[in-house]
């Protein structure tokens, strides 16, 4: 969510908000834009259909085989995709089944910043990570994890 004020001096408190409406005048009239938006406007219900074909994909599922682990058709699998039918209440299932948070669906995934050292090889690792695109970097997480829990059993 964005937030505005607009700070002039007054009889009061020194703020006004500004409304809605002048907001996006302040925008159109100094062709303002937000850092790393393409100018795509994309609706929240866009945003979870991206997340939902992502997953598919990273995860080697095909629309058929995820429509019969959520029961339903693949028609219905197409239209949560595309953002033409609700998500929202397959969202838990989804979850699970792709075994990431409900937060994912919800917030989307955050960047963090912060200091590590790191020996050349993880650099490397690093930098090839951030070439590749979502559904892949998805893919990479999840065989992370899975070689991870291997050599945990292992020990």
């Amino acid at each position: 969510m964005l937030s505005y004020t607009q700070v002039s001096p007054s009889a009061d408190d020194g703020e006004h908000l500004v409304t809605q409406q002048l907001f996006r005048k302040w925008i159109r009239e100094n062709s303002a834009t937000l850092a790393g938006n393409d100018g795509e406007k994309a609706s929240p219900s866009a945003e979870l259909a991206k997340k939902i074909a992502t997953l598919r994909l990273a995860s080697g599922m095909s629309q058929s085989e995820l429509a019969t682990a959520l029961g339903l058709s693949r028609s219905a699998i197409a239209a949560l995709e595309t953002g033409r039918s609700s998500a929202r209440i397959h969202i838990p299932r989804l979850a699970e089944l792709f075994q990431v948070p409900m937060e994912l669906f919800l917030s989307g995934m955050t960047e963090q910043s912060f200091r590590m050292d790191l020996s050349v090889d993880e650099h490397d690792l690093i930098a090839l990570y951030r070439r590749l695109p979502v559904a892949s970097k998805i893919s990479v997480q999840k065989y992370v994890e899975r070689q991870t829990r291997t050599a945990e059993n292992d020990d």
